[in-house]
């Protein structure tokens, strides 16, 4: 049985299926095989384009590739110019990690009596189940390497017996990828630099956005911002005395009140923006627990330039879910029976000075589960 993935459009009539015959396969309720197939097309294309334009794509680029490289290190400058020597050769020094890859599936368990008896509302259900699942298991893994501080290793996610994908600058104790930022502005900075920031006192001060500006403006990331939290340190952002609210839709705004240039409709499935604050757009995300909250600059949708880097397999261009027939599966009757769901990605950091993850709950850091 070959294996790899199919596009939507494969999925429409597989090889040695029959337009016709399918026809005369109808669930309880008389709808067709082939309605189903075209109800799952539907779901799955609406999926992938709203995985190519919602925010989350602000945040990453994407790529085929296992392995990234980049500059790190102090820069050795020029000399003075004499009339009668030549200047010394100069280089950057680089570092690199590689970045993950794994495969996610989801089976519909349809059996082949239950396909005899169902409805139509019983499978778009299944299939509405699914899409959630897919957008879950996207925003998982993205919240996941943006709130983790140590190293992603191992032969499970195809980076081998000694291949790393570290997070964001962090001091080497942290990681086995020992990152020394490029110099910028006549700042130099140690391995021991630090983005990954634990303040104590359980709660988002204006003092913490001021600081995550100045983490990530002092590698030569210029404001705007962007910075996400959970819904339960919403209420506590708003009372913040530098916090400027986004102009809803449903009032009628005075001379006196001050609005942020952007409007509060929702980005995104659970996610909206809600303010701005020292050059920081703020949006809240669902599945961020409390006192957890991420700083980045955006420089637009898969930008090369953006923080997260999402690896797909090789030759694969676009971040998306697939339906297939499980290759494991036997030549059955029925030909949905063996349908299922699959996506294959991995998140990484690329660029390991555009980020800066922020704690409030404690003096010391500790990893955000994402949900």
């Amino acid at each position: 049985m070959a294996t790899g993935r199919r596009d939507t459009v494969a999925l429409a009539m597989l090889t040695g299926w029959d337009a016709d015959e399918l026809q005369n396969f109808t669930l309880q309720d008389g709808t067709t095989y082939s309605a189903v197939v075209a109800g799952i097309n539907a779901a799955l294309a609406g999926l992938n384009a709203e995985f190519a334009s919602d925010w989350y794509a602000r945040l990453y680029s994407l790529t085929d590739q296992p392995d990234l490289e980049y500059r790190v290190g102090a820069s050795n400058g020029f000399e003075r110019h004499t009339e009668y020597s030549r200047p010394d050769a100069k280089r950057a020094e680089t570092e690199g990690h590689m970045l993950p890859l794994a495969a996610w599936d989801r089976m519909l368990g349809w059996t082949w009596d239950y396909l005899r008896d169902a409805r139509m509302p019983q499978i778009e259900a299944d299939i509405a189940d699914g899409i959630k699942d897919a957008r879950d298991k996207r925003r998982q893994r993205i919240l996941r390497r943006l709130l983790k501080q140590g190293d992603d290793s191992g032969a499970s996610l195809q980076l081998g017996s000694g291949g790393y994908s570290p997070g964001f600058a962090t001091t080497a104790g942290n990681t086995s990828v020992d990152f020394d930022p490029p110099d910028y502005g006549g700042t130099s900075f140690a391995n021991t630099h630090e983005h990954y920031v634990a303040i104590a006192g359980n709660a988002f001060t204006n003092a913490v956005f001021t600081d995550a500006k100045n983490e990530v403006r002092e590698h030569g990331h210029e404001p705007p911002y962007e910075f996400i939290i959970g819904p339960s340190d919403e209420a506590v952002v708003k009372a913040l005395s530098d916090f400027t609210p986004v102009a809803e839709s449903l009032v009628a705004y005075g001379a006196t009140q001050d609005v942020a240039k952007f409007s509060g409709a929702s980005d995104g499935v659970n996610s909206y923006p809600i303010g701005t604050i020292n050059d920081f757009l703020v949006r809240v995300v669902a599945g961020i627990p409390q006192y957890y909250g991420f700083g980045w600059k955006s420089y637009g949708r898969l930008s090369q330039r953006n923080p997260i880097k999402i690896r797909l397999r090789k030759g694969v261009g676009a971040f998306s879910v697939v339906a297939m027939t499980d290759p494991n599966a036997g030549a059955g009757i029925n030909p949905l029976q063996n349908l299922m769901l699959f996506m294959e990605f991995g998140v990484g950091v690329a660029e390991r000075t555009n980020g800066t993850p922020r704690y409030v709950g404690s003096a010391s850091w500790a990893d955000g589960t994402a949900t």
